[in-house]
């Protein structure tokens, strides 16, 4: 019996044992898990108020760099410069240099405290002009304020250009117009605009800048030509151009055939029935509406200097726009710019808008040569294999174009196109000469063209 009383006791004395222990391992798990989730809470915290923090940092920074100028920043500089140098070595001096800037910069805030007191209207009187005639433009500056404006200054970014103009005192209610002028010298596609005006302080060390009216884009189009109707003189093609298939209605007469079930009536060719005792009706070749294709070639090598080129443009608007004007089908391709790594393996053709002649000069007006395009050769492949309605083609090129090149280019149309290369070359006599089956007319002046399309027509 007290055996067994010793083993139940010892029994009992373990359990409660195990009991204590259980109960601390649970107690001191609960509390380290705690403590790790505030660890993680605090954690994300730092993060978001950090995050904050650097949004605001990176904002007043924004601010800071925004109105400071190149003296300012110097100002700015000599401040802490000196009032490190001053602490640190004890040098009087410094101290007050530091005092000096510091006292500058806060003179300099007032002066970016407010609105503008003006109301500036910029606009554009054309926004169109022919290479080597101005634009005109002009700025009206008004004070709506209830007081009195202080003369300022309104700057128009031109391009990579600035044009500014000082505005006088205005009294309320009252505006001052500024005519501008904007020199087009070159052709090209410009932005000009937003007009600005700057307020600061008396030294210059703080700005700030203030954008009126949105940018507006001013097209340089190239110099054109009139020229002689494309209609006429190399192809005479009006009515369309003849192809291979055969058809019961069109215009151009092929054969007379069979009479067959379905057949119109009133294509009987009745000569041919009395003379074969059957009835035989005619049959037509289908006619396509032409399409004259003019090529431009954007290659920097063809070109011997920017005279070249733009003589070359110039040739490309006159023709396009003589065409859009007789009412033919006219389409304008250049080279698609093409990385040189990818030259080998990658072709690109682009295609101008010919809608109307503003819209072909306004594409003209931004395209430049470039050495990264396809070869002249390649780009008249791609445009027969995605057009076959091509009846008459110009290549504009360089001087510097091989005329085997330009022979290769050519050859890539069919046998019934006719095909003009124009050679822009200011050191050339004009001529007209014949390259295979392919009129070469070279262009010592853009009035060349004029005379040697003339020729061609004769």
């Amino acid at each position: 019996m007290a055996t067994r009383t010793r083993r139940r006791g010892d029994t009992g004395t373990r359990t409660r044992a195990d009991h204590t222990r259980t109960g601390y391992t649970r107690t001191h798990t609960q509390v380290s898990d705690e403590g790790r989730g505030r660890w993680v809470a605090l954690g994300l915290w730092a993060l978001r108020v950090s995050r904050v923090v650097a949004a605001w940092v990176s904002r007043a920074w924004d601010a800071v760099r925004s109105v400071t100028t190149a003296a300012g920043w110097a100002v700015i500089v000599w401040t802490l410069a000196g009032a490190v140098v001053g602490l640190v070595l004890g040098w009087g001096e410094f101290l007050i240099g530091a005092a000096v800037g510091l006292v500058l910069l806060l003179i300099a805030l007032p002066f970016l405290v407010g609105r503008e007191p003006y109301e500036v209207d910029f606009r554009l009187l054309h926004d169109a002009v022919v290479a080597g005639h101005a634009a005109e433009a002009e700025i009206v500056v008004r004070n709506p304020a209830s007081r009195v404006a202080l003369p300022g200054r309104v700057d128009v970014p031109v391009g990579e250009g600035l044009i500014d103009f000082q505005v006088p005192l205005l009294r309320r209610g009252h505006e001052h117009t500024e005519p501008i002028v904007i020199p087009a010298t070159r052709r090209g596609i410009v932005d000009v605009g937003p007009a600005t005006t700057t307020r600061s302080d008396p030294l210059r060390l703080l700005q700030r800048t203030f954008h009126w009216a949105d940018v507006q884009t001013l097209y340089i189009h190239p110099v054109t030509i009139a020229v002689p109707s494309t209609s006429q003189g190399f192809v005479r093609d009006l009515e369309g151009r003849s192809t291979r298939t055969l058809t019961n209605e069109d215009i151009s007469f092929h054969a007379v055939r069979e009479y067959a079930r379905g057949d119109a009536q009133r294509q009987i060719h009745w000569k041919s029935t009395a003379k074969t005792g059957t009835l035989m009706v005619r049959q037509f070749e289908e006619t396509r509406r032409s399409t004259l294709s003019i090529v431009l070639d954007l290659d920097e090598r063809s070109y011997a200097d920017d005279a070249e080129f733009e003589m070359a443009v110039s040739a490309v608007g006159s023709l396009g726009v003589r065409a859009v004007r007789d009412g033919r089908d006219v389409q304008v391709v250049v080279s698609g710019e093409v990385p040189e790594f990818a030259r080998a393996s990658v072709r690109s053709l682009e295609q101008l808008a010919v809608t109307t002649p503003r819209r072909l000069l306004d594409d003209l007006s931004g395209v430049d040569r470039s050495p990264h395009v396809v070869a002249m050769t390649s780009l008249t492949r791609m445009l027969v294999e995605v057009t076959n309605d091509t009846s008459l083609a110009f290549l504009v090129t360089g001087s510097q174009a091989a005329l085997p090149d330009i022979s290769a280019a050519s050859l890539a149309f069919p046998a019934d196109v006719a095909v003009a290369a124009v050679v822009c070359d200011p050191h050339s006599e004009p001529g007209l000469h014949a390259l295979g089956r392919t009129r070469l007319l070279s262009l010592g002046i853009l009035d060349d063209l004029r005379q040697l399309l003339a020729r061609g027509a004769a």
